[in-house]
């Protein structure tokens, strides 16, 4: 019998890196543009190649590094296509699956037909998309996520977010400020009070929706709505230039 569960368990494993193998020559689509420096990391190679024509084909598993002042145009398989900005990595863990850890990037996703759309990982947070257009700066445990078109779908892979509303948030500094000028409690029965309004201003979600011309910036798991830069606004056309 134990013999019988360890033949079944090398299989298993042996199943798995096999799969893993094919997956990894499975063709993602190219770089057809670059500016400056963009490096190429195939097959887990730690030095890379730097790209000097284009276009070149991306592959599941390869890693697309841009270097200062440097940017790499990139279509997935498909209408898909994205904008690497300079100092950035992208890694392509799958077909419909990136993961981006550091840096600057452009998405533009169209859905078609009844297609999965594709899923970008950056730290901890999944975002869902089919159908869109938008940007993903990260920096430390810093996210920002800038919508200009269609529905975003933002899920914490561990935990929670902490979300904020902008609107609730500034009436309570309001409050606050007010209470603590000419109307202040005891200040026992003050912090109680704020302990309880304060629970009202925000909310634990495991994910939550993002709409078209919103913004939110996640530190950690907390969540909160931010305004999209003019700088942002000008970089989308990015995504028309090929």
């Amino acid at each position: 019998m134990e013999r019988r569960r360890e033949r079944i368990m090398r299989f298993a494993l042996l199943l798995v890196l096999l799969i893993g193998i094919a997956l990894s020559g499975e063709e993602a689509g190219e770089v057809v543009r670059k500016k400056g420096r963009v490096k190429l990391y195939k097959n887990n190679s730690l030095s890379g190649n730097l790209i000097t024509q284009t276009p070149v084909e991306l592959h599941v598993k390869d890693i697309l590094k841009t270097d200062f002042a440097s940017m790499a145009f990139v279509k997935l398989l498909g209408v898909n296509k994205l904008v690497l900005m300079e100092n950035s990595v992208l890694y392509i863990e799958g077909i419909d699956r990136v993961n981006f850890e550091n840096g600057r990037a452009l998405f533009q996703i169209r859905k078609r037909g009844e297609s999965r759309g594709l899923k970008v990982r950056v730290k901890s947070v999944i975002i869902g998309i089919k159908g869109t257009r938008f940007m993903v700066t990260a920096q430390a445990d810093q996210v920002g996520i800038y919508l200009k078109e269609g529905n975003l779908t933002v899920r914490k892979m561990v935990g929670e977010f902490i979300r904020y509303r902008k609107r609730e948030e500034e009436a309570f500094e309001e409050f606050r400020r007010e209470m603590e000028e000419g109307m202040r409690r005891e200040e026992e029965e003050f912090e109680r009070f704020k302990e309880e309004t304060e629970r009202e201003f925000r909310e634990f979600v495991k994910e939550f929706e993002l709409t078209a011309g919103k913004a939110v910036m996640i530190v950690g798991s907390e969540v909160r709505d931010v305004p999209i830069p003019p700088e942002v606004e000008e970089e989308f056309r990015l995504l028309d230039m090929f």
